[in-house]
């Protein structure tokens, strides 16, 4: 198989990171360059992060996938190799991702629910299917890329730098016809502690906010697109509507 790279936004935690990659290594099936950028005196956050791992290797046709990692991720045995299958079996999935669990095996993440204005995740019962699933939105902790996709859709949104990256990503990629699959036999052990920490500085606090505000913006309210066009806000819901009626009954009109 190709070498993958690994590319971990690193924070202040090197126990963590360790830990980490001492993982990847044990994902034995497939060579991995690991890519790690220290945020420790430049902190620039997640999207800011990855983007830049993303830039060095996602245009180069020896890397076929790229692997997205918190340094608080840890990846079980056989983990990369199941998500490396599931992209090879489903051409058109960009985005696959792992089950995520606690030290303790309580299932924390197996697939995605609402997305705002914090992602409601999914766990896993008698009705989870064992073969890899379609879902709304990846997790960003640990997601597999397709490099082909990056180069068609670009790069994370850096409007949003903490969270919410990870959910518009995969609504860009849905809305391009790429699908965003979790992988059941791929496992991950995540703590959910870094985004979802209670004990977080003001400043944090402010970033989350503002991602959440503009995501908002961008998905549900339209507001973004709207500041983006010439009409401005004229392009309400109701002229939306009206417009698209005066095309639909022209267009069967033209059929008949």
């Amino acid at each position: 198989m190709k070498t993958i790279p690994a590319i971990i936004p690193y924070f202040r935690a090197p126990e963590k990171l360790e830990k980490c990659i001492a993982a990847l290594e044990l994902q034995i099936e497939i060579p991995i360059d690991l890519y790690v950028r220290d945020n420790s005196d430049d902190n620039i956050l997640f999207t800011k992060a990855v983007n830049e791992g993303l830039k060095q290797f996602c245009y180069l046709d020896e890397y076929e996938f790229s692997l997205i990692l918190n340094q608080d991720a840890y990846l079980r045995t056989g983990c990369l190799v199941a998500l490396v299958n599931a992209l090879h079996d489903n051409p058109r999935c960009g985005i696959a991702c792992p089950v995520q669990l606690t030290e303790d095996n309580l299932v924390t993440w197996c697939g995605s629910m609402d997305a705002y204005p914090y992602g409601v995740h999914a766990g896993k019962n008698q009705s989870t299917p064992n073969i890899p699933f379609e879902t709304y939105w990846a997790n960003g902790a640990c997601m597999l890329v397709r490099n082909s996709m990056i180069r068609e859709i670009g790069l994370l949104d850096e409007n949003m730098l903490f969270i919410c990256s990870d959910s518009d990503y995969s609504f860009t990629a849905r809305s391009r016809g790429w699908s965003v699959m979790v992988v059941p036999d791929a496992e991950v052990e995540h703590a959910l502690d870094a985004s979802g920490s209670t004990d977080t500085p003001v400043w944090l606090s402010k970033q989350k906010l503002e991602d959440q505000i503009y995501f908002a913006k961008k998905w549900l309210t339209g507001d973004v697109y709207r500041e983006l066009s010439y009409e401005g806000k004229r392009l309400t819901n109701n002229f939306v509507k009206t417009e698209m009626n005066k095309s639909i009954n022209f267009l069967s009109q033209l059929n008949k």
